[in-house]
């Protein structure tokens, strides 16, 4: 009986886990949305944030990614009185935090 209960459970399919992102905004720019799509696609959907997230660290989300969503996601973020900043293949999986400022000054250097 045992062996069945074992057996059964290693069959089982393996479920990939629900994903949590935070986005911080430690920028000082006002980050006014956020877009998804998994890489490369440009299937973009709108990130719930509940409010623009203020600069300066007081500005966060924490955003959840159903399972099935692939772990590579590009992301559109929108500042205040910008043009949007586009992140190519950030793994949702592998991170689970983004620091705005940080990726916006990274783009702003490559520039």
């Amino acid at each position: 009986m045992m062996f069945l209960v074992v057996g059964t459970l290693l069959t089982a399919p393996v479920q990939a886990a629900t994903k949590f992102v935070t986005f911080i905004n430690d920028a000082d720019r006002t980050v006014t949305s956020i877009e998804a799509a998994p890489a490369g696609t440009q299937h973009w959907h709108a990130l719930e944030l509940g409010q623009p997230l203020i600069g300066g660290r007081s500005g966060q989300a924490t955003i959840r990614f159903d399972s099935d969503e692939p772990c590579k996601q590009d992301l559109l973020v929108t500042y205040r009185e910008m043009a949007p900043l586009t992140i190519a293949g950030f793994d949702i999986c592998r991170t689970d935090r983004l620091y705005l400022g940080k990726a916006l000054a990274k783009a702003m250097r490559k520039e």
